[in-house]
């Protein structure tokens, strides 16, 4: 069954549709990546004679897995950072050594291979070095009295909140979120962003139980960044918070630990970052929606700032499902307090305004090649929809001064 861009909408609309149409896209994205991933590890293996022992290697753990740990390891970062780069670096080890992206692959693999007692093999491997599972849930740590298994925090549940793996401690300069500096968290830190990040679930699965699903379908892993201390000045671009296909499944958000960066802006910050995931899933199976080219960049309704053609595609299904999810909770009062309401107000305003530009936003774009019939159709109704509850609503005069 194939997943179309109006199911796309519908599933973040519509939560008869959700369930049915996650399924069906998680399914086809499982069926999809284990091909990309050997034709990947085939173009690794022809370039260097050195290559084929850490392909071999890799493939023969990968067949001793079940079902349900090749479905753990394909839908995890680690396939995705190396099919994104296979000569590349993961990550960093905490005593400072580089971890290729295939030798990382390939300890993931492991990871779900383990069984207890912890087998010869894996100390070798890791040389003593921390092991996490593909998912993030737990990290292996040995002693000199042996092997821990390290549980890390849940939000919502099933979603592993990382503040301090390798992945986490990535330096991207190419990043808007990782290109920050690393600080530590402390353990008080630490309880305070699982709390705010679990209020922050917990108002989405109030106002949006079907968002909520989409969230755990997508999302599997919160890296959170600490960049500012506690008594630094904040601007917005330290409350930032991003999602990048190389890491499949995994979401970023920055300084949780602030106060400024409240449960509501989280609520936002994962809804926005898990329809962003949801969306690359459906363009690993059915293939971009666009030309990711950048010749002249529209504009986007939101920020105003000029952004890729692709970015402003996904950025139509994004603010949808945050409208969706602001315009409940405003409904609703969820507790939040009248300050948060106000804040809230505030951004769905903003959000709404967004869509209640003059102009249609598929006219927005600047294409070389003119765009699926099918996506630009959809993001005609989705602002339409919107512009005509507004305008129910509101004088026209409200409506030009929100966009």
């Amino acid at each position: 069954m194939r997943t179309s861009i109006e199911d796309l909408r519908r599933a973040i609309e519509d939560p008869h549709r959700t369930v049915d149409v996650c399924s069906v896209l998680l399914d086809a994205w499982l069926e999809v990546t284990p091909r990309r991933l050997s034709e990947a590890l085939s173009r690794f293996r022809d370039k260097r004679i050195e290559n084929q022992g850490r392909v071999e290697n890799f493939e023969k753990t990968f067949k001793q897995l079940d079902p349900a740990a090749r479905r753990r390891l394909l839908g995890s970062p680690w396939v995705s950072g190396f099919m994104d780069d296979p000569d590349g670096v993961s990550h960093e080890d905490p005593d400072g050594r580089s971890v290729s992206t295939i030798e990382a692959l390939h300890l993931a693999a492991t990871a779900e291979f383990l069984v207890a007692p912890i087998n010869d093999g894996m100390g070798k491997l890791h040389q003593g070095r921390g092991v996490e599972s593909p998912l993030g849930e737990w990290v292996l740590r040995r002693h000199e009295s042996g092997f821990e298994k390290v549980e890390r925090a849940k939000v919502g549940g099933v979603i592993a909140l990382d503040v301090d793996s390798g992945l986490a401690r990535r330096n991207e300069p190419e990043s808007g979120t990782f290109c920050n500096p690393f600080l530590s968290i402390s353990s008080e830190e630490l309880v305070v962003i699982q709390e705010k990040l679990e209020a922050a679930i917990g108002l989405v699965d109030e106002a949006t139980p079907h968002l909520g699903l989409l969230i755990r379908t997508f999302t599997r892993r919160v890296l959170v960044r600490k960049s500012i201390q506690p008594g630094d000045q904040v601007s917005p671009l330290n409350l930032g918070s991003e999602y990048r296909p190389i890491h499949a499944g995994c979401i970023r958000i920055l300084n949780v630990h602030r106060p400024e960066m409240t449960v509501d802006l989280c609520a936002e910050a994962i809804l926005h970052e898990s329809i962003h995931s949801y969306l690359s899933a459906y363009e690993e199976v059915h293939g971009k929606f666009m030309s990711g080219a950048i010749r002249v960049r529209p504009v986007s309704p939101w920020s105003g700032n000029f952004i890729p053609n692709h970015s402003l595609a996904h950025a139509v299904f994004v603010y949808y499902a945050i409208h969706q999810l602001l315009g409940i909770l405003v409904d609703i009062g969820a507790g939040i307090g009248e300050e948060a309401g106000k804040r809230m107000k505030r951004r769905l305003m903003h959000v709404a305004g967004g869509f209640c530009i003059e102009r249609k936003i598929s006219t927005l774009f600047v294409l070389e090649s003119p765009a699926s019939p099918q996506l630009m159709a959809v993001v005609n109704e989705i602002q339409e929809k919107i512009r005509t509850e507004y305008s129910q609503r509101m004088p026209k005069y409200k409506l030009e001064n929100v966009a």
